[in-house]
């Protein structure tokens, strides 16, 4: 488990589990590029990797990270990018979502081509893929998908912002679905919109426009309820309103060098 405190999320737990090895010392994450990075002992002689059937971890994910509730992921492997199939997003449980992580033998071969020398352990880095706005989760029933994309991107106090959504049925293949949903938007705490009784589109995209308040800044959720008149079919999803970063010219570069310095 790791503690760490985003600026935009506030403190998150990340979990790594391993069926391989235990990871080293040097867990870390970058808040401005969304990037989780570690390391594990790995032998990368061919001998070595002839007997490893399979490199399997799981990266677990809180669903009040709003930042990780993408569609997809980019990883690399002691600085190479490796094929979107090895990871697989599961999101059947309500309050995480699971990133499973699996190297094949022939995945790991090719890594080992393009590395120079021997070293004796596997760099991971996993991040949002470039351009990957829309996010996605289940509903607690596991029946629905929803995938939510807004604009503009960085959303401002006092801005009006666009939603724009798909809810697809999981049980076909990800088809769109014509229900009924409730929609709230939360801040600190407290409802400050809500659309009932909607419908959603079984052809084309859903939209929502939201005019925010100049007062409300930092994290807000949209909740969406009662999907098809479901007390299950829940979802929701945490975003940010006047993002902030780390202006990294203002860190010392010893404090940038040292791999855990944003992990608490």
């Amino acid at each position: 488990s790791h503690n760490i405190n985003d600026i935009n999320f506030g403190q998150q737990e990340l979990d790594i589990i391993t069926y391989y090895e235990l990871i080293n010392d040097d867990f870390s994450y970058d808040s401005n590029k969304k990037m989780i990075s570690y390391s594990m002992p790995f032998n990368w002689s061919e001998q070595n990797i002839l007997e490893t059937s399979v490199m399997h971890q799981e990266i677990i994910i809180p669903k009040t990270f709003g930042d990780f509730l993408v569609k997809n992921f980019a990883v690399n492997v002691n600085g190479f990018q490796v094929s979107d199939d090895v990871i697989t997003i599961d999101d059947f449980s309500i309050e995480n979502r699971v990133v499973h992580l699996v190297l094949n033998q022939n995945d790991i071969l090719e890594v080992s081509k393009k590395i120079d020398g021997f070293p004796n352990k596997m760099d991971f880095s996993i991040m949002p893929s470039a351009d990957n706005l829309s996010l996605t989760t289940m509903t607690e029933n596991a029946q629905y998908k929803i995938n939510l994309s807004w604009e503009p991107q960085n959303i401002e106090s006092g801005s009006t912002a666009i939603f724009y959504f798909y809810i697809l049925d999981a049980f076909f293949v990800d088809r769109q679905a014509s229900v009924s949903y409730n929609v709230s938007i939360f801040h600190d705490g407290k409802e400050i919109n809500r659309i009932n009784n909607g419908l959603s589109n079984s052809i084309g995209v859903d939209m929502m426009e939201y005019d925010v308040p100049d007062d409300v800044t930092g994290v807000i959720t949209l909740k969406f309820e009662n999907l098809n008149g479901s007390s299950l079919a829940d979802a929701v999803f945490p975003i940010v309103v006047d993002r902030a970063s780390i202006d990294q010219t203002s860190i010392p570069t010893w404090i940038k060098n040292n791999a855990g310095w944003w992990a608490t």
